[in-house]
């Protein structure tokens, strides 16, 4: 049976860098490759993360995800094999494959004989991750392509924070139609109660199901599992001139 590998960068698609990916990961394993985005702002590990954190649970167990935000390739990193819920996680090691819950096992990538033949040191996306991750694909074990790791890094993503009732974090994503995309979870909002939420000089009361609730701004808990703010049939971004690292704070009230 074929596995999945879905393929998550910052390369975009002009440049030929994602497709060469994709033709590696192809070529050597008996796979369906498909691509979550290659649209992540360059070097942005942070967003990186969330995008992983958000694509897991749509990818089918067994699944390999190869998701390169990578401005240290070359460097003295490491390259990782991370297993997390069920899927295979395929990157380097600064901290965009790993996760602060949960549990996870880890593999640093140490073994060239399983990489091309030729490594280019500024394209390990393609010559050393691709091959791993088709290698996973083909059904092989982590402990022939790499030695098991317990001190991955972390990635210090921007998290909001609960002080007392109040919810402080940041829109980390504006995406295409213009929808503020926060790092507020739906697991720190205490659903129960109901909220206030504050961005760009305007309060929003509640929390609505769908986009298309009402005319004003509306906040809600989006596909991502995190708070987003949106105006029904317009952008929240472009109306409330609002833009990524723009501060949000949610007010909890018993009432």
């Amino acid at each position: 049976m074929s596995r999945l590998v879905a393929l998550l960068t910052d390369f975009g698609t002009v440049d030929p860098y994602a497709g060469q990916v994709a033709a590696v990961v192809a070529a050597a394993a008996n796979a369906q490759v498909v691509s979550i985005t290659h649209g992540v702002p360059p070097h942005a590990i942070h967003l990186g993360a969330h995008i992983v954190d958000a694509s897991l649970d749509v990818l089918p167990r067994g699944s390999v995800l190869l998701a390169v935000v990578d401005p240290g390739v070359g460097t003295a990193r490491r390259g990782l094999i991370v297993r997390r819920a069920g899927r295979w996680l395929v990157g380097p090691d600064n901290g965009l494959l790993t996760s602060t819950t949960g549990s996870m096992r880890c593999w640093a990538i140490n073994r060239p004989e399983t990489w091309r033949a030729s490594v280019a040191p500024t394209f390990h996306a393609r010559d050393i991750f691709a091959p791993i991750a088709a290698r996973l694909a083909n059904y092989e074990r982590p402990d022939q392509l790499g030695s098991p790791v317990r001190n991955p890094i972390q990635v210090d993503r921007p998290c909001a924070r609960l002080d007392g009732s109040t919810v402080r974090g940041e829109v980390v994503h504006v995406d295409i139609f213009g929808n503020l995309i926060t790092n507020v979870s739906a697991a720190v909002l205490q659903t129960s109660h109901m909220l206030e939420a504050r961005v760009g000089g305007v309060r929003i009361k509640g929390l609505a199901v769908t986009y298309g609730s009402g005319n004003a701004p509306v906040a809600l808990i989006g596909s991502w599992n995190l708070l987003e703010i949106a105006i029904p049939g317009g952008s929240a971004a472009q109306t409330l001139g609002s833009c990524v690292g723009d501060r949000i704070t949610v007010c909890l009230t018993d009432a």
